[in-house]
């Protein structure tokens, strides 16, 4: 997929961040929702550069409900850590919220809660590429064959050989 770069991925994730807040900054949920948006194309976007479009189809590929209930909760746990990072902040200890460092022109750096509330975001979007791109599993010896095509004779003699005893 030669338009899947990861330059291009964040390229445009960067550009669906700008515009979902843009639009949606004056409510209290608009932060949340840029950064879902971002957090999907960057998702999506790394998912259909390792398998291709054969993500969402093809025998090894899951359900298309499969890989929403996936992305959903993988966006519910994002906003959560998001959230109850910013919550729980005032009342953490001065050496998970204080900057570990500045440069020489004054400008500070993240704390340690902001750095393992980044790691678990990357972790959070690693495992859900991971989980989107891994294929089936199909078992040897079985054949799957969609139900709509058989006629009800060959359903009722596939049934009857699972009945009879060997």
């Amino acid at each position: 997929m030669r338009f899947f770069r990861l330059k291009m991925i964040g390229l445009v994730a960067g550009l669906a961040f700008t515009l979902a807040y843009a639009f949606l900054r004056q409510y209290p949920f608009g932060f949340d929702v840029a950064l879902c948006a971002s957090f999907t194309v960057m998702v999506f976007g790394n998912a259909i550069r390792r398998r291709g479009f054969g993500l969402f189809s093809g025998e090894e590929s899951k359900t298309v409900a499969e890989i929403l209930l996936v992305h959903a909760a993988s966006l519910a746990a994002l906003v959560m850590i998001v959230r109850v990072g910013s919550y729980l902040a005032p009342s953490l200890p001065d050496w998970l919220t204080l900057p570990v460092g500045a440069d020489n022109q004054g400008r500070v750096g993240p704390s340690a809660l902001q750095i393992l509330q980044s790691l678990a975001v990357f972790l959070l979007g690693f495992v859900e590429v991971r989980v989107l791109t891994a294929k089936r599993v199909v078992e040897q010896g079985v054949v799957r064959a969609r139900v709509s095509r058989w006629s009800k004779a060959d359903l009722e003699a596939d049934r009857m050989n699972g009945l009879r005893l060997r």
